[in-house]
């Protein structure tokens, strides 16, 4: 057994990429490992009230998502050894960090399938503010104006090696 497919789920905060996870694994029957929701079920409860983006410890931040990543990868392997697919909406923001994710999949003999869900800033901003406030499905942690500008300004959006051949989805109209 083995030789699932990866899905790499990316985007920019708010253009729906969990969204679209989920519909990507009941339309697959594959797993989705957000981020997201492990950092908010295992690390958001320890963060005090009154930190302001000024005032959070990034090294503390990082070395959560790199613990929660680490185990996530462990997890995916498996599922990958017993054949099945996943779903790996950990934001990529990155480029070092979907490097990572297209380095776990050589070294699982797994193909690979890339998907990036965009939209207009606006309409992310929109979007999170809404999503803030129902508080839905999707909902993890708030994300605050300060953490949204903070996304945009270290965004790495995919180059055209990594859009050949990629899914690209655009969710400005919903």
């Amino acid at each position: 057994m083995g030789n699932g497919t990866i899905h790499l789920v990316c985007g920019p905060v708010g253009s729906g990429k969990s969204t679209y996870a989920r519909k990507l694994a009941s339309d697959n029957a594959a797993v989705v490992f957000s981020m997201d929701a492990w950092m908010a079920k295992l690390f958001a409860p320890d963060i005090a009230l009154d930190t302001t983006l000024q005032t959070m410890n990034p090294a503390w931040f990082a070395e959560r998502v790199d613990r929660c990543e680490s185990v996530i990868y462990l997890m995916a392997a498996e599922m990958l050894r017993c054949g099945s697919s996943v779903i790996l909406d950990l934001g990529f923001i990155r480029r070092q960090r979907r490097d990572t994710a297209y380095a776990f999949a050589a070294r699982h003999n797994c193909s690979v399938m890339f998907h990036y869900v965009t939209a207009e800033p606006d309409a992310r901003r929109n979007r999170v503010a809404s999503r803030n406030k129902q508080q839905g499905e999707t909902y993890s942690i708030e994300v605050t104006p300060q953490m949204f500008d903070f996304a945009e300004s270290v965004f790495e959006a995919p180059g055209a090696k990594e859009l050949a051949g990629a899914k690209v989805i655009s969710t400005d109209s919903e």
